[in-house]
């Protein structure tokens, strides 16, 4: 038997957990987008994951997973394997998986119509044109859940804001500068945070904590 096939055969995957809060971080998967704006959402998944002891072991075909029992209940920490713009599909078979429906959700993602490395938390609302969130909506029929922005502001052309769809593609898929990393990099600690508040004592608890901390 193909070594692979075997791998494939021999790869435990987890049962489902029934009664989860779903945690999605999204991004684009492999090595070459790992540090781009667009990639926060997943970045803080990876230290949510650190911190709750959740390893993203879990390799099924559309989301590396990670769960478990944790100190603030069942959870489960999810990447989607997909691009960006087709992130429902991976969303929607987690919750098939683990038999939950939207509500189950906490989402985390990037925002450029918020300033570099501010995070905000919000209790449901529309996509804000953001693809991820767009796919999302179309495959599972409904945003009313809650989800974590972290802003990466927007690119400038010639020193003034630009909604050119190209310069903002370029942007998204690229690396921060140093300035900007050291400001997103403490934005996913805080994010991460948001999320844990979240989860402890309900959305409009951290909203007040995490909303009123940025806008203060």
């Amino acid at each position: 038997m193909p070594r692979r096939r075997l791998a494939r055969l021999l790869r435990v995957r987890s049962p489902a957990l029934p009664g989860a809060r779903i945690v999605v971080g999204l991004g684009n998967p492999g090595a070459p987008y790992a540090r781009h704006r667009h990639n926060v959402g997943a970045r803080v998944v990876e230290r949510l994951a650190e911190r709750l002891r959740l390893p993203l072991e879990d390799k099924a075909k559309l989301a590396w997973s990670g769960q478990g029992q944790t100190p603030y209940g069942p959870v489960v920490l999810a990447k989607p394997r997909t691009y960006m713009n087709e992130s429902g599909r991976a969303v929607q078979a987690l919750l098939t998986r683990h038999r939950a429906d939207p509500s189950a959700l906490i989402l985390v993602y990037d925002e450029v119509d918020l300033p570099n490395g501010r995070v905000r938390i919000r209790p449901g609302g529309g996509d804000g044109g953001q693809k991820g969130m767009r796919s999302i909506a179309q495959a599972v029929g409904s945003l009313d859940f809650p989800r974590v922005r972290i802003g990466i502001g927007r690119p400038l052309v010639h020193g003034q804001p630009s909604w050119d769809p190209g310069a903002v593609s370029d942007y998204v898929l690229a690396d921060p500068g140093p300035d900007q990393a050291a400001a997103l990099a403490q934005a996913e600690a805080k994010a991460a945070e948001a999320i844990i508040a979240i989860l402890r004592d309900g959305v409009e608890t951290a909203m007040n904590r995490f909303n009123a901390a940025v806008d203060g």
